[in-house]
């Protein structure tokens, strides 16, 4: 993927794959830029970015349950907050 000039590789599932994976595939490979998906949450997103990966992908974290737009609006903020804490 990324000689195939991916912008971000997709690990799915990311609570299968782990936060050890990413930082076992960063070894060899730091340029990766790894996003996972599938057990992120607004409790866990900042750890994947602290393991390494770019970005976090969130489906049912996020708008899952029935939630209106203003609760996902919530959660999305939540999110952002998460993920700039450990960017900071």
């Amino acid at each position: 993927a990324l000689e195939c000039g991916a912008d971000v590789v997709k690990i799915f599932p990311g609570e299968v794959v782990g936060m050890k994976a990413i930082k076992a595939i960063h070894g060899p490979l730091p340029q990766a830029p790894l996003m996972p998906t599938g057990g992120v949450n607004v409790d866990n997103a900042g750890e994947w970015i602290k393991a390494g990966c770019v970005a976090v992908g969130a489906g049912g974290a996020l708008t899952g349950g029935g939630k209106t737009a203003a609760e996902i609006t919530e959660t999305a903020k939540k999110f952002i907050a998460a993920v700039k804490a450990v960017r900071a």
